[in-house]
């Protein structure tokens, strides 16, 4: 898992450095476990390999002031989560799905 963590990490600051992306700026991160861990998409997906991705490419954001945003599997329609504190300075409605 560790792996994962290290490639997701260094993958983020590649981007960040890449895109020039500035403190505050927003990253919209998409993908899928099952894929990462060599399998076809949708069908052997982890919270474990989540997490590793999530907190590799997090770690990476937070040195820079960056917001993490998701996009959902198709079950939610591909929609964007943001963090709540950007969401309110973009004056975002708070939805449930």
């Amino acid at each position: 898992m560790n792996k994962i963590y290290v490639d997701s990490y260094n993958a983020a600051k590649e981007l960040i450095e890449v895109a020039e992306l500035k403190s505050g700026d927003v990253v919209v991160i998409g993908c899928s476990t099952s894929e990462v861990i060599g399998e076809k998409i949708g069908t052997s997906g982890t919270v474990d390999v989540a997490s590793e991705i999530f907190n590799g490419i997090s770690a990476a954001l937070i040195e820079k002031n960056l917001y993490i945003a998701a996009q959902c599997c198709e079950h939610l329609n591909r929609a964007i989560i943001i963090e709540k504190e950007k969401a309110d300075v973009l004056g975002l409605e708070q939805v449930c799905v």
